[in-house]
This record gives C-alpha cells, sequence and structure tokens, in this order.
C-alpha cells in the first residue's frame, strides 16, 4: 500500500497492491513549513494509518536534517522527530528511512535543486550560506536502497538514506552554472556546516550507485542531465 501522491509515493507505486509493505510518503514537504496545521494533518493521518494497517511493515520517510545542527530545531525537523518517536512506539513492523536532498521529474519547488536551477535559469538573486554542504540523492537510486532493505528484511530500525558524499552548494550551483553556461547573481554569507552522513548500512548499494553513476560533482551533472533539460 502506498500513502501519499508527491515525489516519493510515485517513484513507488508498485506498492499500491502490496499486502505486507506500506509506504507512508505523505506529509510535509517543505522545510520551511511554519503552518503548525499542516504538521498536525500529517500527525493525524499517520496515526490513523497504523491503526488501520496494524500488520503491515510501515516505510516512513523522514529526513537527514536530523543531524544537522545549522536546521535541526526548525518546526520541519522537531515534528520528523516526534513522528519518528510516534512509530518507535506504536507501529509492529517499521523502517524509518531518514533520506537528504531528493531529485526527480516531480518535487516541491523548495529543494535546493530546484530552487538553484530556477535561479540560474531565470537570473533570479540568490543567498547563499557559503560554509554549507547538501546531499543530492536521485529519486530512483532511493528506490533501489528501499527496495533492496525490504529485500533484506531490515526491520525495526532508522537507517540514512543519502548518497556518501555531501557537496558543498557552492559545488551544485557552479554545476549549474556550467551546465546552463550561464552565471548566477550570487551573494555568499558565512553560514553553513559541513554535512557528514552515516551510510554504513546501505553501503553495498552505494557501491552500485557510484559504480553506475560516479560521485560528488560527476552525480550532480548526471542528474541536471537527466532531469534538468537545457
Amino acid at each position: 500500500m502506498v500513502v501519499g501522491t508527491g515525489l516519493l509515493a510515485t517513484i513507488f507505486e508498485a506498492y499500491k497492491t502490496s499486502n505486507k509493505v506500506l509506504i507512508f510518503a505523505s506529509g510535509v514537504s517543505n522545510s520551511k513549513e511554519t503552518d503548525l496545521l499542516a504538521f498536525e494533518r500529517e500527525f493525524k493521518l499517520l496515526k490513523e494509518t497504523i491503526a488501520k494497517y496494524p500488520t503491515l511493515k510501515i516505510v516512513y520517510f523522514s529526513t537527514v536534517s536530523i543531524a544537522d545542527s545549522s536546521v535541526n530545531d526548525s518546526l520541519y525537523v522537531q515534528h520528523k522527530i516526534a513522528l519518528e518517536n510516534y512509530i518507535k512506539k506504536t507501529a509492529t513492523m517499521y523502517l524509518i528511512l531518514r533520506v537528504s536532498n531528493v531529485v526527480g521529474f516531480k518535487g516541491n519547488p523548495n529543494t535546493i535543486m530546484n530552487f538553484l536551477v530556477s535561479a540560474v535559469k531565470h537570473n533570479t538573486p540568490v543567498v547563499i550560506w557559503a560554509n554549507a554542504e547538501r546531499n543530492i540523492i536521485d529519486v530512483e537510486d532511493v528506490y533501489d536502497i528501499v527496495v533492496s532493505l525490504l529485500n533484506r528484511h531490515v526491520t525495526n530500525t532508522t537507517i540514512n538514506v543519502a548518497v556518501r558524499e555531501s557537496v558543498s552548494v557552492k559545488l551544485i550551483l557552479n554545476a549549474i552554472e556550467n551546465y546552463y553556461d550561464k552565471t548566477a547573481e550570487v551573494k555568499y554569507i558565512n553560514k553553513g556546516e559541513a554535512l557528514p552522513i552515516a551510510t554504513f548500512e546501505i553501503t553495498s548499494e552505494l557501491k552500485d550507485i557510484e559504480l553506475k553513476y560516479g560521485i560528488g560533482k560527476e552525480y550532480i551533472y548526471r542528474l541536471l542531465e537527466k532531469y534538468y533539460s537545457k
């Protein structure tokens, strides 16, 4: 079963008829959200879903931002922590996946890649945290990793789903500028920090991805060619 209609819900469409796994991919997607009602709606839906399907293994998509001290006091991150804790207390079987910045054909405009691509293409001034890093991952790679975890029967744990190498926002912007052969109107401020993410639980899956698509700037450039045609 799949709950949701967004990017992650769409990529997991094959699980709509599953009688063993429940993909919960519905709720707040904007990390800058401040509307408490939006958070309450997701929490209510999660509670109702777990109560209605108690025998299914729930796969919940959380965020790696929980480990990022520069943003983990936000309403969005605190909301994710609360939902993670609820799932651990109430679900019989679960897999909590802390996902990094997902890129795909369908997605909200607030993601870092969509935001920066739009800024470069439309000459929109942007402010960049000079020291910030982000971890960008293809939604299809998320799918492959999650399917592998399910096939390995990984249960009742929390796992980071991200590529091994976080990259600076400066590097991401530079790759986008090179791709479109345009220069962004950008102002840098002295904020942000490195974003190390532990991915040892998915080492074998990441090795396969890296062999096919590379790492760092090479991986970013492939995503630009795949999802952001000139």
